[in-house]
């Protein structure tokens, strides 16, 4: 029946604020670190597959997996092109060259990329082109590959941090190495039985670069057993640098250590307090004496037995290879004698040793790029790792100021702690063309990159009230 008399039915009732409806201790409030959790953009396939290729090619590279096949099934089974083929495909075709090199403000692509194309520029004028094309095409094969596929494909937090991760279980796996392919040598220094860094000197600098993303995993565990885990396996890495008697190596923790005392938090320096201790008792005990003997031993004047008598040598041989260096760069400074020709030049044209030269590499990486590309390669490489190392600097300053991207800041740390000591150990090495800088360059960028985007998405921390 219609007319005045019908009873209307009830309105809805109007939804009540989420005050009214839970109490207020219930109330998640809108400005918290729950804003956080929503993900941060949308990934297709492509780009996700293509992340995966590349991250099994840093996992290769930096645990060095694919020269442990090769050295224990004594075949090939090229690892590094079965990832790195379909990373590099899908880097061009999801945009990762883009990606990469449009990031507002930031020029660390062009020094890392402007470094491998200068090799190539100055091979015409090396004094053996064939040498010298084969290490550009090295450069371009490892760094550069990497370079794209950490920087081009790690668009999200979550995926930086993956990379992160990645090269953390790399560490634990260099250390297995460390344990099943080694051996001492005549001198009783610790090194690998293969890969490209099976020099005890040149292996204690891998460790500096893989060391901190172990470090940093202790940082974020939630179970103490893994942090217990992840600081132990920081402690044996810093016995394996010891045993392999490296003097640069020494040089480089003691500068991470006062990075750590100067530059970081209170909790980064409550466990250094705590750690460096314990890691020393252990080095003491542990490392034979005439290792410790020969990391003492930084001149001829401590000559006081063979093996400080044959470290003496060595660093008079460096200083003897640093001198020509320098000298070959003030002659040839534009081109440089060629890349990775250092060795045959000095060699041919000195009469140090039975009528010829030493035929050894400069022993400083940033004299043998000056040496063998001219000042403008020596410029260009120094300018990508002191950029990199800015570039998350700025981030670590930036995630400093908020209490919601703690993460943020571990992160920034533990690549600058590396950064650092490894800069610092190849000092004294010959690592001019290897992948590690063009892979700490793209991981600054695609952390520069996605920390802005957190910055954004996250807010701060709610003042909640008593």
């Amino acid at each position: 029946m219609e007319g005045p008399y019908l009873i209307a039915s009830n309105p809805p009732t109007p939804a009540l604020p989420v005050e009214r409806r839970f109490p207020p201790y219930l109330v998640p409030p809108s400005n918290t670190v729950f804003s956080a959790l929503k993900p941060a953009e949308n990934v297709d396939v492509l780009q996700t597959l293509t992340f995966c290729m590349g991250l099994a090619v840093v996992f290769l590279m930096f645990s060095m997996l694919h020269q442990i096949q090769s050295y224990v099934m004594h075949f090939k089974a090229y690892l590094l092109y079965v990832f790195g083929v379909p990373a590099m495909f899908g880097i061009l075709v999801a945009g990762g060259v883009r990606r990469a090199l449009n990031v507002k403000g930031v020029r660390t692509a062009y020094y890392w990329i402007g470094f491998g194309l200068w090799i190539f520029v100055v091979v015409p004028f090396s004094t053996w082109h064939g040498g010298s094309f084969r290490a550009g095409l090295s450069y371009a094969k490892t760094g550069l590959l990497i370079f794209f596929a950490i920087a081009g494909l790690a668009v999200s937090w979550r995926q930086c941090r993956l990379v992160v991760q990645c090269i953390g279980v790399a560490a634990i796996v260099n250390l297995l190495s460390a344990r099943i392919f080694s051996h001492a040598n005549e001198e009783g220094r610790l090194q690998l039985d293969l890969g490209s860094v099976a020099n005890a000197n040149d292996f204690a600098a891998h460790l500096f670069i893989t060391l901190p993303f172990l470090l940093l995993a202790a940082y974020g565990a939630k179970s103490v057993v893994l942090r217990g885990g992840a600081l132990l396996g920081v402690a044996v890495g810093i016995l394996v640098i010891f045993r392999t008697g490296s003097r640069g190596a020494l040089l480089a923790l003691t500068v991470d250590l006062l990075f750590v005392f100067f530059r970081g938090g209170m909790l980064q320096r409550i466990v250094v307090a705590c750690f460096v201790p314990l890691t020393l008792v252990g080095v003491l005990l542990l490392v034979p004496d005439k290792l410790m003997q020969r990391i003492h031993s930084f001149s001829s004047s401590a000559a006081v037995s063979d093996v400080a008598a044959e470290a003496a040598e060595s660093s008079a041989a460096r200083a003897y290879l640093l001198k020509k260096g320098i000298e070959y760069t003030l002659q040839y400074p534009l081109v440089g004698v060629g890349p990775g020709q250092f060795g045959t030049y000095e060699g041919e044209h000195n009469m140090v040793v039975s009528g010829h030269g030493m035929w050894h590499g400069t022993h400083n990486s940033w004299v043998q790029a000056s040496a063998e590309c001219g000042i403008p390669g020596a410029l260009l490489l120094l300018g990508g790792w002191v950029s990199s190392f800015l570039l998350l600097n700025r981030t670590y300053r930036m995630a400093k100021k908020r209490p919601d991207c703690r993460d943020i800041q571990q992160v920034t740390f533990c690549v600058m702690l590396a950064i650092l000591g490894f800069c610092v150990a190849i000092t004294f090495l010959n690592f001019a063309y290897f992948f590690y800088g063009p892979a700490m360059g793209g991981l600054a960028i695609a952390i520069w990159r996605s920390a802005n985007k957190e910055f954004d998405r996250r807010t701060p921390l709610a003042v909640r009230p008593a």
